[in-house]
């Protein structure tokens, strides 16, 4: 089953699904990932950072929440086959967007801004209701 992320991305729900659930990442370290933080050739993910929104609307990147939060993760094959489709699927945004000297964030809105964990606390919610009227 395909489902619009946005106007600018269309990747399987089970691939982010597979990605967060394989990882344990919260929302924030999931949207705070780059394509630097994609290692394909070793097949390591580099979660150090996540990206949130303040009350006032600004972008900030923060860094983990504990020590324990920064780390380094192995991928599996089926794993890194979602991360590449995800990759393959990201439209070059017209003007890259950088968040306190991060760039080439994985999720974008259609406006080529990062997507915050707001953007998939909505998702979720969507696919749990629609799972639930079934």
């Amino acid at each position: 089953m395909k489902g619009t992320i946005e106007a600018n991305l269309t990747v399987s729900f089970s691939v982010i699904m597979k990605i967060f659930f394989s990882f344990y990442l919260t929302k924030a370290e999931f949207c705070g990932l780059t394509l630097r933080d994609i290692d394909l050739e070793n097949k390591v993910i580099n979660i150090d950072h996540q990206l949130q929104r303040t009350s006032d609307m600004r972008l900030v990147i923060e860094s983990t929440k504990t020590n324990a939060g920064t780390r380094k993760l192995p991928m599996t094959e089926d794993v890194a086959q979602c991360f590449r489709a995800i990759i393959e699927d990201r439209e070059e945004p017209e003007y890259e967007r950088v968040v306190e000297g991060y760039a080439g964030f994985l999720f974008t809105d259609k406006n080529g801004y990062p997507e915050v964990a707001m953007h998939w606390e909505h998702r979720f919610n969507h696919m749990v209701k629609r799972y639930n009227d079934i």
